[in-house]
């Protein structure tokens, strides 16, 4: 199955859910994290501050003695009856103390007479506001994203829609015409570059399109004039009696040679050509009947005997001229390299078949070795291409080879054709 291209949209959405999904909370979790530091580094620090102010007159501060710990005297607003006893044993110091949902930032002190001085802050609502936040946090994550997927899809419709409109005009242009022209100045400038680096490559192609069919044209003129003349004059001097045989056989081989070269040009013309311009609805075993008919073959004592069968009549919609190239290439290879003893040409529903008894192909890389078997078949590969033909090569089990021109079926033709 053949994969889908990446969509640039789809990168930008994604782009956008991640900036708001992920950066965005963990910039706040961050934030929140060292806020939070920040302040319980207040209060502890608030705490010492009010040790040691209390270590040094601790006449100037209301204290209470603890009702369970009369040593330890103790500066806190509350009562301190609700006090956890395991605070009381923390040793000297500034420290925070948990203990279910409250917690405290303790400070204690030490007198040489016994004596403890303890400064509390209760820091539980501190506590709770973390908590509070963390939920808060989960939920604008969540609203984060649903606004990032949002605005995710609204810019990214937004930063492509100069892309897309660019496309448009690219795909309404339907020839190389300089005069056609892609680039706006009011466009945006990563846009406008890349239509100017379009019409460049559109200008580059037109020439070399343009170069091609003065070719297509002076190798038309130029290389069947020749070729005309040639064989004419073999037909001259073909008639005349005085002839050996040696130069009658030369003659032959001269005109056989200028015959395949007349082909080789039409079917180089026919590959310069536009497929389009050379489709149309064609009868296949008339085709085949009229390529077998003519392909100079006489079947010698022992040679290969050429059969031809239908088996059914179908109408294809392509290039005729295509179809009686790849079938007289064909042929001719199999009754020519193939070494066999009997060539069988059949046409079915779906394709055509040409099949040999000789000397067969190797089982590893086939189309390979098929085409540097014989002459001819890399055109064949190339006009199947073109048509949407598709060539296999096969070893029947009875040997030799077997080339089948599958043509598509109805279904899978174009659809935009009438």
């Amino acid at each position: 199955m053949k994969k889908r291209p990446h969509s640039l949209r789809v990168r930008l959405i994604a782009a956008f859910a991640c900036l708001g999904v992920v950066l965005g909370p963990l910039v706040s979790g961050i934030m929140l994290w060292v806020s939070y530091q920040l302040e319980e580094r207040a209060v502890m620090e608030v705490v010492q501050d009010r040790l040691t102010s209390l270590m040094a007159a601790p006449e100037n501060f209301a204290l209470r003695p603890h009702p369970r710990h009369p040593e330890v005297l103790v500066l806190y607003a509350l009562e301190l009856e609700t006090l956890p006893d395991a605070i009381f044993f923390l040793p000297d110091g500034v420290h925070e103390f948990e203990l279910g949902r409250k917690a405290w930032i303790v400070g204690f002190a030490s007198l040489v007479d016994g004596r403890r001085f303890a400064v509390l802050h209760d820091i539980s609502s501190i506590e709770q506001r973390e908590w509070v936040s963390v939920f808060i946090m989960l939920a604008g994550t969540v609203l984060a994203g649903y606004a990032a997927l949002w605005f995710g899809f609204y810019f990214s419709r937004r930063l492509l829609a100069p892309l897309n409109r660019l496309a448009e005009r690219l795909s309404v242009v339907h020839d190389f015409s300089p005069e056609m022209r892609l680039a706006d100045e009011d466009m945006d400038e990563e846009v406008l570059v890349l239509a100017r680096a379009l019409e460049d490559y559109r200008q580059r192609m037109f020439e070399a399109l343009v170069r091609e069919r003065d070719f297509s044209a002076d190798a038309s003129h130029e290389l069947r004039t020749p070729l005309t003349v040639i064989r004419h004059a073999a037909e001259l001097l073909a008639s005349d009696p005085s002839l050996s045989e040696r130069s009658r056989r030369a003659l032959a081989r001269i005109d056989h040679a200028s015959v395949r070269m007349a082909e080789t040009i039409e079917t180089l013309l026919l590959l310069a050509r536009e497929p389009e311009a050379t489709r149309e609805e064609f009868d296949v075993s008339e085709i085949v009947r009229n390529c077998l008919a003519q392909i100079e073959f006489t079947p010698r004592d022992g040679g290969p005997v050429l059969h031809f069968s239908v088996e059914a009549n179908p109408t294809l919609h392509g290039s005729p001229q295509a179809l009686a190239v790849i079938v007289t290439n064909l042929v001719r290879n199999a009754l020519q390299h193939a070494r066999c003893h009997r060539v069988e040409v059949s046409i079915d529903a779906q394709g055509v078949n040409i099949e040999d008894d000789g000397i067969g192909l190797p089982d590893q890389d086939v189309v390979a070795r098929a085409q540097a078997r014989g002459r001819g078949l890399t055109i064949v590969r190339r006009l199947c291409e073109r048509e949407g033909w598709v060539l296999h090569f096969e070893r029947p089990a009875t040997g030799g080879t077997r080339v089948r021109v599958a043509f598509p079926r109805p279904e899978e033709e174009d659809p935009g054709r009438e």
